[in-house]
């Protein structure tokens, strides 16, 4: 009877902490709105009387017959994993299901803004939604593509960063390295050159993050964390929202990869000798798929600070972690010096062009220390809202619960080393590095004002870093809760959708 009582009860705090969370992000909105209004305080490209601060979007409401596709995809997406993925499908079988929930998912989410007018050659248009945001050439990749095939692959980025060349480019070809553009290039070669063939390119290679994601989670924490995870990841709000519609989809897959690499690559350091060449295989791949993100997107640096972090947490496999990484770096830098001889491409000139363009739109972000704080916070709290408000409620009780547990054994630790007389050590066997890994690359980046705004979009490689502690929390806990969070979730999901105009 107890039992079911204390069941009931954590049953109802999901919910009502979610929604409590829920009601400090509307606080923080309108809080920062009246900074904003009263102080003129600088958000980068968020604007108080457009924007629904801290979010990079517009109030708008898209409430057509367009949403019944996306509800019936994502009602029955839940009901699948209920009756199937959650228990039933094996690995292989599950991780293919994901591939095409995950595309269904995605377009059909985009298409509940349904059609949208836009301008081309100075007449009026309609196009669907979900091709929307590559119509605008000069901002996006896709307006730079003819450019390749004008210039020749390697003259275009023999002469990327200079000015002669690089500030005829779209906007976000100049505040990115040049992979994006030459992604989708490559694929018009064999789709067409065309708004639906770069739509689908961008969506069907991003849902290849689905094997990644579900062999780390399998790899760290076992294979019920790896199926919760990928259930969560399917819905989560700002992956499914900004994957179908920009760039920062495909951009994600080797900075995700690149984890789930390093992570194997550790795991067979410990092999036997004979073995030991995949060891090196795997460190070798964790750098080229680095260099890979990193020609596509410069927030792959997340990743890698990430990865510098871990040793330093988990000293006791220090030595493992440090020939992984030098065997990575060698694959890292092996990628840019053959792309260099090959053809001409200096990847510092352009990152610093990069940086004078960012600044010259966004400033710096230190201009005043109120402009530093806010801008910290508002990037962070962005984030969390997009990430999702129960992702990021379970995120925050796994974080503490991993702390706490660290605390408590590392007390009792200390406590049989001074009952002993021996000397004491801080003690980590039981610090999830994970999770207080990610939690320190987190807090970096928030206040490194390396970021301004928009990074409800630019992070979503950051996902996964919280989409499986938050399965490993929820697999110690009643199946209800998953269904809880997976169900608020979904809902975030098509409000935001129907609700908010993206851009993407």
């Amino acid at each position: 009877m107890e039992h079911q009582q204390h069941n009931q009860k954590a049953i109802r705090s999901i919910p009502v902490q979610i929604g409590l969370l829920a009601l400090f992000f509307v606080a923080y909105h309108f809080f920062v709105f009246y900074v904003m209004r009263e102080t003129s305080l600088n958000l980068g490209a968020v604007r108080f009387r457009r924007h629904i601060v801290p979010l990079y979007a517009e109030p708008s409401v898209a409430l057509s017959l367009w949403i019944l596709p996306a509800l019936l995809v994502c009602v029955g997406f839940l009901y699948l994993c209920h009756k199937y993925l959650l228990s039933g499908a094996s690995a292989r079988h599950l991780i293919w299901i994901a591939f095409a929930c995950f595309v269904a998912i995605t377009i059909s989410v985009a298409l509940i803004d349904g059609y949208r007018e836009y301008e081309e050659e100075g007449e009026t248009k309609q196009v669907l939604g979900l091709l929307e945001p590559y119509t605008r050439t000069s901002l996006e990749y896709y307006g730079d593509v003819p450019r390749v095939n004008e210039l020749g692959f390697r003259a275009f980025l023999r002469d990327y960063s200079k000015p002669e060349l690089f500030d005829t480019l779209s906007g976000h070809s100049r505040t990115h390295p040049p992979g994006g553009v030459l992604f989708l290039w490559f694929f018009s070669k064999f789709l067409g050159y065309n708004l639906v063939s770069a739509t689908l390119i961008s969506i069907l290679f991003t849902a290849f993050t689905v094997i990644p994601l579900y062999r780390l989670g399998e790899r760290l924490y076992g294979e019920k964390v790896a199926r919760y995870a990928l259930l969560l990841f399917l819905i989560t709000p700002n992956f499914v929202m900004f994957t179908g519609t920009s760039m920062d989809g495909p951009f994600s897959v080797f900075p995700i990869l690149s984890i789930y690499l390093f992570y194997e690559a550790r795991a067979r350091e410990s092999l036997p000798h004979q073995k030991w060449h995949e060891f090196r295989l795997f460190s070798f791949l964790t750098g080229l798929s680095l260099a890979l993100g990193m020609f596509m997107t410069y927030s792959t640096v997340i990743v890698g600070v990430f990865l510098c972090i871990v040793p330093l947490l988990e000293r006791q496999r220090f030595v493992q972690y440090l020939k992984v990484l030098l065997f990575a770096a060698l694959g890292f830098i092996g990628f840019y010096l053959l792309l260099f001889v090959l053809t001409g491409f200096r990847p510092i000139e352009a990152l610093v062009a990069a940086i004078k363009k960012d600044e010259m739109g966004m400033g710096t972000g230190y201009e005043s220390v109120s402009r530093y704080f806010h801008l910290s916070f508002a990037n962070l709290f962005a984030f969390l809202i997009g990430v999702g408000v129960p992702i990021t409620l379970v995120w925050l009780r796994q974080v503490v619960s991993a702390i706490t547990e660290w605390r408590q054994d590392t007390l009792a630790s200390v406590q049989d080393r001074y009952e002993q007389r021996m000397p004491w050590i801080l003690h980590h066997d039981k610090l999830d590095v994970f999770v207080v890994g990610f939690l320190i690359t987190l807090l970096y980046f928030t206040f490194s004002t390396l970021f301004t705004m928009e990074v409800e979009r630019i992070w979503i490689l950051m996902v996964p870093f919280f989409v499986i502690p938050v399965a490993k929390h929820l697999a110690s806990r009643p199946i209800s809760d998953l269904y809880w969070v997976a169900g608020i979730l979904t809902v975030q999901l098509i409000v935001m959708e129907v609700l908010l105009y993206t851009y993407w």
